[in-house]
């Protein structure tokens, strides 16, 4: 997509009547028609909705596949400009009739169980209305598209709307042509497309994604620790990876397979190939590069594996700040033919790679690994390479990690920030183990945990109410699994929303001390961590227990959990020692 606009947006409801016209009986088409395919570029200009964005561009980039059937039939593959990726890749009939391809429409595209509803292709216009919203409006008088067959091309007939798209220009949204609606009300189905040429082209062979490995595999996951560079609309971004990947030995045919190998792509599940082989100092696995971890048929492009380079350049200065402008430069070292692991007993090293994250900006843009980049431009998608210890030598890429029952380390709880009385929630953040109570590396994805409060009363367990903590819960819960992700709880970024303390019509979350406790379930056998608070429990002891250590800091909290300058009425002072000990013990001043 090209470009994009917010602006007012209405799903304008068409006229009821029609929808009983086009609600004729066809099927929606999924499977490939027999005949001969055909395979052609697209072009033109289109408009998408998405969550209150509109968005406009150019249609290169995506093709349509036409299968010439028998007595006259055509069938036309994703016949509107990126719907295919919405809706799926399904297909629509037509008829050739002289020089011209007739497609009667109404003819449905997706049909959607959960609304019980199809999306069907019309011909419409789109409008800004006087309120200023965008809107659509389907032509009810119009029955089919009409294609123009004129040598190796094909026209869309009786579009009307700008072939130059200005994102600032309001017009440049505004066109008539082919379009889809859903028939439960009538609304938008987000899609319209205008000046429609398709030039014939010769197919694409659609590459091999490796999506299952051989039984009987030796399978070992690991849990990441390497870094990464990325480039995105929002800018250059580096940082420390995490999750897991799997590498699994095919010992009878001497094979090895790697899942997610880039720390990005686990939503692909997709594996690379290579060999191994045994060395003095471990096994040393050989990936070819140019190996595809994804694939997408509409546009004919994917994701491949590669070994590269990134670099920080200046390029000119802003206009308002003055401050340099920096933009991220890559090279594929297409030298490479093989990206090479080392595994030397429980660890997995990327092998010759060059960085240094803790480096100052842009200084860290500089680094050499394991890199993917789009197949159809050689463009930049992400790059990984080895973290560096104090001494500059390289860390493992990735711990293994335990799958067998075992106890988990106990969590950290690091800080509780307080709203007040401001709009929000408050947070109570916390740090999860990685590791079992030996130092074994765990599976994050079989973590749990479950937080208690306590108001002077003992330990009670808090329940995340589905109300109020949605998204992924249907029923109220005390037990939170790791794979939750809603508005009100961020596993992964450790740390919680709660409900509000002291905003009016609220009740105080707790007045006291708040807690965390972790749970790791494998094979049925449930371990759990100590109850680790966020404030430690006051002992007549404490003293004796601390005489000799030295005091690193001492801060101050009042019951709420607020950090105060100095004590105040009932405080809980807590003691920070250098051995990374905490007391704590109550003041009143």
């Amino acid at each position: 997509m090209k470009s994009n606009k917010l602006i007012n947006m209405e799903m304008v409801k068409l006229n009821p009547k029609a929808l009983k016209q086009d609600k004729a009986s066809f099927r929606v088409i999924t499977e490939q028609p027999e005949g001969e395919l055909k395979s052609y570029n697209r072009a033109g200009q289109y408009d998408y909705a998405s969550s209150g964005y509109l968005y406009n561009g150019q249609q290169d980039g995506n093709r349509m596949d036409i299968v010439y059937g028998e007595e006259g039939k055509v069938y036309m593959k994703n016949i509107l400009c990126g719907s295919g990726s919405y809706f799926g890749d399904n297909w629509v009939e037509g008829t050739i009739v002289d020089n011209e391809i007739h497609v009667p429409l109404g003819q449905s595209i997706y049909w959607s169980d959960q609304y019980q509803a199809d999306v069907v292709i019309a011909m419409g216009e789109s409008t800004i209305n006087e309120e200023g919203y965008f809107a659509f409006v389907k032509d009810d008088r119009a029955e089919e598209a009409i294609y123009v067959i004129d040598g190796q091309t094909i026209s869309l007939q009786g579009t009307e709307g700008p072939t130059e798209l200005d994102p600032n220009d309001d017009t440049s949204y505004l066109a008539y042509g082919l379009s889809a609606y859903w028939t439960d009300d009538n609304s938008w189905s987000g899609f319209l497309e205008w000046n429609t040429v398709l030039t014939e082209r010769e197919p694409v062979v659609t590459p091999t994604v490796i999506t299952e490995i051989p039984e009987g595999c030796q399978v070992y996951t690991y849990y990441r620790n390497s870094s990464y560079i990325a480039s995105s609309m929002f800018g250059i971004s580096a940082g420390q990876t995490d999750g897991k990947f799997t590498v699994a030995f095919d010992m009878q045919n001497g094979e090895v397979y790697i899942q997610n190998p880039m720390w990005w792509n686990d939503s692909y599940n997709s594996w690379v190939k290579g060999t191994y082989t045994y060395g003095e100092d471990g096994v040393i696995l050989s990936i070819p590069t140019g190996q595809y971890l994804s694939w997408y048929e509409a546009y004919e492009y994917g994701i491949q594996l590669g070994w590269g380079s990134t670099y920080v350049y200046e390029n000119g200065v802003d206009e308002e700040t003055g401050e340099p402008n920096y933009y991220l430069g890559t090279e594929i070292d297409d030298r490479t033919e093989e990206i090479q692991f080392l595994i030397d007993d429980d660890t997995i090293y990327l092998l010759g790679t060059e960085g240094d994250l803790n480096a100052e900006f842009p200084e860290w843009g500089n680094a050499t690994g394991m890199m993917t980049y789009w197949s159809d431009d050689q463009s930049f998608s992400g790059l990984e390479f080895a973290n560096r210890d104090e001494y500059g030598y390289e860390q493992p890429m990735g711990y293994i990690v335990n799958l067998v029952p075992a106890v988990p380390a106990n969590p950290t709880a690091d800080e509780w920030y307080d709203c007040g009385d401001e709009s929000g929630f408050s947070r109570f953040y916390f740090t999860l183990p990685t590791t079992d109570v030996n130092g074994n590396m765990i599976d994050p994805e079989y973590l749990s945990y479950s937080v208690y409060v306590d108001n002077g009363n003992g330990p009670e367990l808090f329940t995340f109410d589905a109300a109020t903590y949605s998204y992924d819960l249907t029923s109220d819960i005390t037990e939170v699994p790791y794979w939750i992700y809603s508005n009100a709880v961020d596993f992964r970024d450790y740390f919680v929303y709660m409900y509000r303390t002291n905003a009016e019509g609220y009740e105080p979350l707790f007045t006291q001390n708040i807690g965390i406790q972790v749970f790791y379930t494998v094979n049925g056998e449930k371990n759990a961590s100590d109850i680790v608070w966020l404030y430690e429990a006051p002992h007549s002891n404490v003293n004796e227990l601390n005489a000799g250590k030295t005091v690193a800091n001492v801060r101050y909290f009042n019951i709420t959990g607020q950090e105060m300058a100095q004590p105040a009425g009932m405080t809980i002072k807590v003691t920070t020692y250098t051995d990374g000990t905490k007391s704590a013990v109550k003041v009143v001043k």
